[in-house]
């Protein structure tokens, strides 16, 4: 099977001939083609010849048509500083208090000279990987997209506790929001991907209650699926599994878990209404021998049954982890197989 037909069968619950697997390889493309990680984020010109090198190196069944996912922050005005050794990290905000809330612009994705090497990236793998691999976009969703442009406390109590500015600023926050995810997720399509992942990670169960994720998440979540025409998959970043009766019937094809979310459970939850991507710890990664990490890798493979792909945890292998145990996690997934061959 090709790469893409081995995902879209597995999306289906169908038979595959092996596990899909779908390592989030994005800074390794500067080791590859020998640049300084630094010089990679800073000008993001060669991120699609990286993808192509990491698909030459370590196989894989999809390529990453983003550098990070803090870019979609730049166009608001954050700052972002690189580093040799991981990815950028944001270094101020664009919204320092609620009040700027009111005055706040709807700048468009695509308009900024970072994204639009982005949707360059996007296009080129298009040429190269249409119809053979999965091509992946990604974005900061628009319920987790305000903790990026003023901080994780201040967007949790706005949420939460501070009611007056709630009712005064946050239905004009959440339009902006809707309409610069909206805008940017189609934008990704247009330029070729088949998935954009959705990461939401302020709307997982590390960080709120039930009754807040019902009342003010998931209805977000509701309206930019239902906004974008496109296959989407969601990643809750953090923990997942408590709220995942609510997020069976939200129409995304994918759901990607993290290390904390049981497989197994995962799929008695969501049926089969949709493909199960993870869930391999992405920091045990930088510290398990390769040994273990195949054992890992098998062990999820094993529990998760029919339309899993393997996958490391969100949202990247980080920088530091071994090629060892970026062939291991590969490896695991090559040397499953199909019920009916092994039957054969």
């Amino acid at each position: 099977m090709k790469p893409l037909e081995r995902i879209l069968a597995a999306a289906s619950l169908a038979e595959v001939d092996r596990v899909p697997v779908m390592p989030v390889l994005l800074q390794q493309g500067a080791r590859l083609l020998d640049v300084p990680l630094k010089q990679y984020f800073g000008e993001p010109t060669r991120l699609a010849e990286g993808q192509a090198a990491l698909v030459e190196r370590f196989g894989g069944d999809a390529v990453f048509a983003f550098p990070h996912i803090v870019q979609d922050t730049m166009p608001w005005g954050v700052g972002l500083d690189f580093h040799a050794g991981g990815p950028p990290s944001v270094n101020r905000m664009a919204i320092n208090s609620y009040e700027d809330i009111a005055n706040l612009p709807l700048p468009q994705a695509a308009d900024h000279p970072y994204m639009r090497h982005t949707l360059e990236a996007a296009a080129e793998l298009a040429r190269r990987y249409k119809g053979e691999r999965l091509i992946v976009g990604a974005l900061i969703g628009p319920f987790s997209l305000p903790s990026m442009l003023m901080g994780m406390g201040k967007a949790l109590a706005l949420l939460i506790h501070h009611r007056d500015a709630y009712e005064r600023y946050y239905p004009l926050l959440r339009e902006r929001m809707m309409d610069y995810t909206t805008r940017w997720a189609r934008d990704l399509f247009r330029a070729g991907c088949d998935l954009v992942v959705v990461a939401e990670g302020m709307a997982s169960a590390t960080l709120l209650q039930e009754e807040t994720f019902c009342r003010e998440a998931l209805p977000v979540l509701n309206e930019f699926c239902e906004r974008v025409d496109g296959l989407l998959g969601l990643e809750m970043v953090g923990d997942a599994m408590p709220f995942m009766h609510h997020l069976r019937t939200l129409p995304v094809a994918a759901m990607l878990i993290g290390s904390s979310d049981p497989v197994g459970e995962v799929r008695q939850v969501l049926g089969a209404e949709k493909l199960i991507v993870g869930n391999v710890n992405n920091l045990q990664l930088l510290h398990w021998e390769p040994e273990r990490v195949e054992f890992e890798a098998r062990r999820a493979i094993a529990a998760a049954g029919p339309g899993f792909a393997l996958c490391n945890q969100g949202p990247e292998i980080p920088w530091h982890v071994s090629d060892e145990n970026i062939e291991a996690l590969v490896r695991a997934a090559v040397r499953s197989f199909s019920k009916s061959q092994a039957a054969a």
